[in-house]
Parts: C-alpha cells; sequence; structure tokens
C-alpha cells in the first residue's frame, strides 16, 4: 500500500470515509478482497499471504499498511508486514521491530492511530478530525488538493458505486501531491525489467448506516468499481 487518503469527522453520519491505492510489482500475484480470514476481508498477497488492507464489519474498522521510508537493510528473514493489519491487538513494540519499516492505520468511528516504525524507533500516534495524507514518507508530509475539494459521499451499502461516491472516484483516478515527495497519485514505471505500479486500489466508508468496501482492480479514470460483499460466501 502506497497511499491512503483519509476524512476523519467522529461527529459525521460517515466518520470515516478512506481512499487507498495499491503500490507493487504488477506480476506479484494476488487474490481480489473476500473474507480470506474470519471475520476479516481484504485483498490477499498470494506470495505472502498477508493484506495491505483489512476491513472488520464487527468491529468495525479499517486497517491499512504502507511500507515505510527508508528501508531498512537485510537482516535475515523478516516477517511478512501484510500480518500486520491482521492482528487482533497491537504487537509490543518489541515485536514490531522486528519487521521492515511501515506506517500502520487503523480507523474506527472514533478513533484514528498511526503506528510507524522506521528503523529506529516505533511511535504511536492519534489523528485530530480533518482531512489526513498517508504516503510512505510517513503522515501528512504530502498533500493533495483533491482531498480537500471532494465533497463528503454518503455511501450506502448497496448503492452503485458512482452514485455512493461521486467525487472520491475521482480522487483515485489521478493528480499529484505537493510537499515532501512530489509525485503523481498513480504510479507506473519500470524497475529492474519489472513493471511497477498502481495495481488496485479500495474505498471504505464506516458510519451509521454501516460499512461500505469497493474495490477496482484498474485504478484511474477508466477504473470498474465493484462493491465487496461483507459476509461469508
Amino acid at each position: 500500500m502506497c497511499t491512503v487518503l483519509l476524512r476523519f469527522d467522529p461527529d459525521a453520519t460517515w466518520p470515516v470515509l478512506l481512499a487507498a491505492v495499491r503500490d507493487e510489482y504488477l506480476a506479484r500475484p494476488w487474490e481480489p478482497p473476500a473474507e480470506h480470514w474470519p471475520g476479516r476481508f481484504g485483498g490477499r498477497d498470494s506470495t505472502a499471504g498477508g493484506t495491505w488492507l483489512a476491513v472488520d464489519p464487527a468491529r468495525p474498522s479499517v486497517t491499512a499498511l504502507l511500507n515505510g521510508f527508508p528501508h531498512l537493510p537485510p537482516a535475515g528473514d523478516r516477517p511478512t508486514r501484510g500480518s500486520l493489519p491482521l492482528a487482533p491487538k497491537t504487537p509490543d513494540d518489541e515485536v514490531l521491530r522486528s519487521f521492515d519499516s511501515f506506517h500502520l492505520v487503523r480507523a474506527e468511528p472514533t478513533e484514528v492511530s498511526v503506528i510507524t516504525w522506521d528503523g529506529a524507533e516505533v511511535t504511536h500516534r492519534l489523528l485530530e478530525p480533518g482531512d489526513h495524507v498517508f504516503v510512505n514518507q510517513g503522515v501528512d508530509v504530502n498533500d493533495f488538493a483533491p482531498l480537500h475539494a471532494a465533497a463528503t459521499p454518503d455511501p450506502k451499502p448497496g448503492v452503485p458505486p458512482a452514485q455512493a461516491w461521486g467525487d472520491w472516484i475521482g480522487l483515485l483516478s489521478g493528480g499529484e501531491f505537493t510537499g515532501a515527495a512530489v509525485r503523481p497519485l498513480l504510479v507506473r514505471r519500470e524497475v529492474e525489467g519489472l513493471l511497477y505500479g498502481s495495481g488496485s486500489a479500495s474505498l471504505v466508508a464506516i458510519g451509521e448506516p454501516g460499512v461500505r468496501y469497493d474495490f477496482t482492480a484498474n485504478p484511474g479514470p477508466d477504473a470498474q468499481w465493484s462493491e465487496v460483499p461483507l459476509h461469508a460466501e
């Protein structure tokens, strides 16, 4: 996961609105969002078995993982960071230091927390209400103007995605970050002969009407969105 956009307003009908883009090597296999783990819904990384985003409709909460920066030097076999969004409770700091660097965002109707491990220290932070941007370099080190301009949607479950999300689908069609590490929201480039880019995107809402989770495997202007059923098949 390389980008998370969040609107947090604990007094609103939808206290949590989250938009996320996953950047990865495009040949790395994965499975579409479903209940791959009891009570947890998200896409499954076929290589390591974890996830980059997990929705827990019972809690309710959404947890998103971003790789941290800078990258840590090789040190044997570290555990997969994809297990972190699935942990029933946050591991102790000593355990967190055994992973490669990361940012872990957990959003609930009354609280949004961020845990960061940068190779030097583990930090725990609660966010104030408002719009927030998460990238590999950290929290709110970049700005994304389309987020602030986007109207707040009313994404009731069962409503077609375009009608449910309005401006928020447009958020994930492109745009550019300003501030640290200026770059486009959606990326695609070649790294050592392999294609790397924005391979999927998610929209999650948590509020009084329930929990809604939408997903696309082709983010951009031509994205085809579908609502993820939040029940066992």
